[in-house]
């Protein structure tokens, strides 16, 4: 499996979550209630696996290898990968809203159901076309400019990197957690 196929199946995950947060979403919109578990659920996922495990491969490994090959990369590239970093940030801070909202919503305040809406689209409005670009521009550039040593040793780093921080296993977690999401809904 080469660095982008890693990648891309944490992409799958990912988008898992954001089919579960679309119907969340759709339950808040139809003033319907949600248990305050599959929203702790959602945020410990979009901090532990989206943010933790799988931005930081991106940030720490693969952009910065990318980084080295700057003058093959096209300036759009270069700026696209600027964005995502941004991107990573806002969408962090707005499971950081989640966060807050549910537990305002916990505690029965009735704003916090517009609070949780407001940090859930926000998300899903930045983190949906994030992920596209990702898949149709860097990853690609990714596969273009990196030589099969540096691809080969960043696959190395990638497994490193899930090795501190629970190997199969924190993958294992995470993906019981959509599992368990997934038939809640």
């Amino acid at each position: 499996m080469y660095p982008i196929d890693i990648l891309l199946e944490e992409h799958k995950l990912v988008d898992r979550v954001f089919e579960i947060i679309e119907k969340v979403r759709d339950k808040l919109e139809d003033k319907e209630e949600v248990p305050a578990t599959v929203f702790w659920k959602i945020v410990d996922f979009i901090r532990g696996y989206a943010d933790v495990i799988h931005h930081s491969k991106e940030e720490d490994i693969l952009f910065d290898q990318m980084r080295e090959h700057d003058e093959e990369l096209s300036d759009d590239v270069q700026d696209n990968i600027a964005v995502l970093i941004e991107e990573h940030i806002e969408g962090l801070d707005y499971a950081n809203e989640m966060h807050k909202g549910i537990r305002a919503y916990r505690r029965g305040d009735p704003d916090a159901r517009e609070e949780i809406l407001d940090a859930v689209n926000n998300y899903l409005k930045i983190m949906k076309p994030h992920f596209k670009m990702e898949e149709d521009d860097v990853f690609p550039a990714m596969v273009g400019v990196l030589s099969k040593e540096e691809k080969d040793k960043m696959k190395a780093d990638f497994e490193r990197f899930d090795e501190i921080l629970g190997g199969k296993e924190v993958h294992k977690r995470y993906a019981k957690i959509v599992d368990e999401l997934e038939k809640a809904f």
